[in-house]
């Protein structure tokens, strides 16, 4: 399957070209942004001729609140084609983690929220279903991964990443090829992880590195190395920080999803780039979910169809990320292939997610009490 999702050669492991940066505004965690729609359908037709998938623009209207752990340029770029297509639905937007983001529904019944953007992944099983509902997308049967639960829609193939800052390691005289290398003593206070249980590339980076460490997955040299690293680390609840403090000089090594780092990358001007671990990688699906007691049910709807889409999924990766749909065009990303992939037991994560995440807790407080 992954080999539908080849790529040119065109690529950058390790390192990134640097231009200068420009209009690359991150979101703070909780920030709320409201697209107005126009109220003239004129700018659906405008926009040429509407997509087979598309709801009409008459039957979309109101507002529609997405919960999204897209940064700012990505919800831009879900803005501008929902502006075209549906003028008389305004957006309201709620950026944050997605373990924060599903804290805040099932706390607030009155959270208004319609769907979840981002952050839901093949191996999350039932862990969010009782703040969702079952939706297929009008778009499923492009789809290169299906969620057989019928709730999640998926636009997005995540790999895991190490983001460095390379002054600060030029700086300590270190070199970072992969996880064993951030044992090195001179790191000792200087990496940066995501919570696993708070944001999803935390969660992520803790499989991979149970994958990748172990001889098998979720044995006990795996949570041995992942002890180990705890003791280099700084924690945070926000995937943002990770690449953003690394970026910014704060730490010299970051524990990161892929797509949103190497975006910033490419548009020049970062200091941070992006290291593939050697000991190899897992790539996961994700996407997002109509919430249960959504508002407007059929915007949230036409919401999903369009992030599961061609036009969405081709004009999200030319600057972030790994497309689903298989109608879409080859990225600029290093292809699939290039890596030695760990295959992850989707199943098992599901059931095992909440034994795995208390051990994480357990370990974390043994190691920052000592």
């Amino acid at each position: 399957l992954f080999r539908k999702l080849k790529l040119p050669a065109k690529v950058f492991i390790g390192g990134f070209m640097k231009k200068t940066l420009f209009a690359f505004m991150l979101l703070a965690a909780g920030m709320c942004v409201y697209a107005l729609g126009s109220n003239d359908s004129k700018a659906a037709e405008s926009a040429g001729p509407r997509p087979a998938w598309a709801k009409s623009a008459d039957e979309v209207t109101g507002v529609v609140t997405i919960y999204t752990t897209f940064e700012e340029t990505q919800q831009q770029i879900i803005l501008d084609l929902w502006n075209k297509l549906y003028p008389k639905c305004k957006v309201e937007i709620v950026a944050d983690s997605v373990g924060t983001l599903v804290t805040k529904i099932r706390a607030d019944a009155s959270s208004k929220a319609d769907c979840i953007v981002g952050g839901m992944f093949a191996a999350d099983g039932t862990k969010y279903h009782d703040v969702l509902q079952p939706y297929t997308s009008t778009v499923e049967n492009e789809q290169l991964f299906h969620d057989k639960s019928g709730y999640y829609t998926y636009w997005d193939v995540q790999l895991m990443c190490l983001v460095v800052n390379p002054k600060i390691l030029k700086n300590l005289g270190v070199t970072v090829k992969g996880y064993q290398d951030c044992l090195n003593p001179k790191l000792k206070g200087k990496i940066i992880l995501a919570d696993p249980a708070a944001a999803s590339s935390g969660w992520r980076q803790l499989q991979t590195m149970l994958a990748c460490m172990g001889d098998t997955f979720d044995d006990a040299k795996g949570w041995a190395y992942v002890e180990k690293i705890m003791g280099q680390s700084f924690k945070t609840n926000s995937s943002k920080d990770v690449f953003n403090l690394v970026n910014e000089g704060e730490y010299a090594v970051g524990l990161s999803y892929e797509s949103t780092p190497a975006g910033i990358i490419s548009l020049g001007g970062a200091v941070m780039e992006i290291v593939y671990p050697v000991e190899g990688n897992t790539a996961m699906a994700s996407g997002g979910a109509v919430c249960k007691n959504s508002p407007n049910l059929t915007a949230a709807k036409a919401m999903i169809d369009l992030c599961a889409s061609k036009e969405f999924q081709d004009e999200r990766a030319k600057i972030f990320g790994r497309p689903t749909n298989s109608r879409c065009k080859p990225t600029n990303m290093p292809p699939t292939d290039s890596f030695k992939l760990i295959e992850l037991d989707h199943d098992y994560l599901s059931k095992n997610k909440d034994k795995m995440i208390e051990h994480w807790n357990d370990l974390w407080a043994k190691v920052k009490g000592r």
